[in-house]
């Protein structure tokens, strides 16, 4: 996104003057219970038993030579970044999960990451670095106890032993036993981890992929097994370089929909664009035309029913009005990318600016959708609010007044299910309607910068306190990025009992000498504008 669009997002959002934006603090998150984390091999868990392929565990990796601790330094997220060894802090650049992949081998990943540690050859060196997961056997690791808590780890391709210098590096030198080859494991509870495959999906760098750098990111699965996402400001993959990189300039629509082609399919090139027929501004990707007289469209979540997908949008004139409308899509089978859209105007909904209806639609199987909205009542502190349709009966809203469902929306306290940050979704999964809300990230390093966690059993609350569950730590040019627009994922069911959640990161966020402008010799990095996935294990928020 370019400096001006930064600018007119971030203030939108920031000051919340106006309505239907990326979020809706007034609860104060809680912090889960700490790990039983420790400080010598001594005091470690060591490994549990690991009998099936596929069983996994979180450890906190401790070098016997000083008692440091296994880590990527610098909270690095790229790939061939080197390991190391420090004081234990309690992140997630820290923490390691080892998955049993059989004859007494592991693939290890870094939660920080998301990626695996490998072996690779450096200028005729072996260097232990992390990469994003390719199956190589320079990804398995051999892990033996040795006796006294002690284990080594020594690589099936190379042979070497991950080993510490003394001086915060990990290398891999030949096994000899000696003590900086030896390490001791210490399990952890279940974490929360960067899920390496979503941000890699994201990851568009080719021109064929269409929508290549956008924010948003919401889904709406199909009862096919697609899932559609949803993108707001896109730049087409026209505008990329041979490197991957963007060329400068502004993004090429307001809104798009990516054609997810199954819930398990992670490779972009099989995600098409939707496109659209007679698009008013000769853009046939971006699937919301923007209204006479406004700005930009920005639709936003979504859901299936009964062979139609209705979408919240919000038609945004700057520094003027805005409305919202329901978008409304004709489902079309698969490999029929040009769709129909039809714009909606709803009671309750499309006359009033007081609620922005922004913050979920959920779909849990009792006949009724659960649209949840939001409105500011100071700066990054909302209120949440819920109304309802039946599914048999999009048309007509009913609204929770505090006490029975009414005909028209009530923004009063007494109305409220909850309150949140500003920068909040909810979905639906296991019989709860979770809420996620991040730290607001639209100033320079903000401190703490999390993502938080609550649950209801009800769609009227009250919901649970925030619980912590993971620190953002996307960088640009040595700061935090910007980032917004939290998702939630129930769909994406990974079998290991874990909630995908996505964010999205744009660029700088005001620190000194860090403009918006991203641009260095006509190019700007694609990875600083697009969307991020984290797995959170159910166990975190007790369910």
């Amino acid at each position: 996104m370019t400096m001006k669009s930064n600018k007119i997002k971030s203030i939108l959002i920031a000051a919340t003057a106006l309505l239907i934006i990326q979020g809706c603090k007034k609860t104060e998150p809680v912090i889960s219970a700490e790990n039983e984390v420790v400080t010598t091999i001594e005091k470690s868990s060591g490994l549990q038993t690991f009998a099936a392929t596929g069983e996994h565990g979180t450890y906190q990796f401790i070098a016997k030579e000083n008692n440091k601790s296994g880590q990527i330094p610098n909270f690095a997220l790229n790939n061939y970044a080197t390991a190391g060894v420090g004081d234990f802090s309690g992140t997630a650049h820290q923490k390691f999960r080892l998955t049993y992949m059989g004859n007494n081998l592991f693939k290890i990943m870094n939660l920080g990451s998301g990626k695996v540690l490998q072996s690779v050859k450096y200028e005729d060196t072996q260097v232990l670095v992390q990469n994003s997961e390719n199956g190589s056997s320079s990804q398995l690791w051999e892990i033996t106890p040795v006796g006294n808590k002690t284990y080594r780890a020594i690589n099936k391709a190379s042979g070497l032993a991950i080993t510490s210098n003394g001086a915060g590096v990990a290398q891999l030198t030949p096994y000899t036993g000696r003590s900086a080859q030896l390490w001791g494991y210490n399990r952890l509870a279940p974490d929360a981890y960067r899920d390496d495959q979503v941000v890699n999906f994201f990851h568009r760098t080719l021109p064929s992929q269409g929508s290549v750098a956008f924010d948003q990111g919401s889904s709406i699965p199909l009862p096919d097994g697609r899932v559609l996402w949803v993108t707001e400001d896109a730049y087409d993959g026209s505008r990329l370089t041979p490197n991957g990189n963007l060329k400068c300039g502004f993004f090429q629509y307001n809104n798009s929909i990516l054609i997810q082609p199954s819930k398990t399919d992670w490779n972009p090139d099989n995600t098409p664009n939707m496109t659209i027929a007679n698009s008013r501004h000769n853009r046939p990707r971006q699937i919301v035309d923007n209204q006479p007289g406004t700005d930009v469209s920005w639709p936003g979540v979504g859901i299936e029913v009964n062979g139609f997908v209705y979408m919240h949008n919000a038609e945004i004139k700057f520094g003027g009005a805005t409305k919202q409308s329901i978008i409304k899509l004709k489902v079309n089978p698969p490999g029929q990318n040009q769709w129909e859209v039809e714009r909606t105007l709803i009671k309750g909904v499309s006359d009033q600016t007081d609620i922005s209806w922004i913050t979920g639609m959920n779909k849990p199987g009792d006949g009724y959708v659960y649209v949840f909205g939001c409105k500011g009542v100071f700066f990054n502190a909302n209120n949440i609010y819920v109304a309802r349709f039946a599914e048999s009966d999009p048309a007509t809203w009913t609204f929770w007044n505090g006490t029975a469902w009414a005909a028209t929306p009530n923004s009063s306290q007494a109305a409220r299910v909850g309150t949140s940050q500003s920068n909040v979704a909810i979905g639906y999964s296991k019989g709860k309607y979770i809420m996620m809300q991040l730290d607001l990230g639209y100033f320079c390093d903000p401190n703490p910068h999390s993502i938080y966690l609550s649950t209801s059993s009800s769609p009227t609350g009250p919901f649970t306190a925030p619980v912590k569950v993971f620190s953002i730590e996307d960088r640009y040019r040595g700061h935090l990025n910007r980032y917004y627009t939290p998702m939630v994922h129930p769909e994406f069911d990974n079998g290991k009992n874990e909630l995908l959640l996505t964010y999205s990161v744009n660029y700088g966020a005001g620190c000194a000498g860090v403009s918006d402008n991203a641009c260095e010799n006509n190019e700007q990095p694609s990875i600083h504008y697009q969307v991020k996935g984290v797995r959170v294990p159910y166990s975190m928020i007790g369910m």
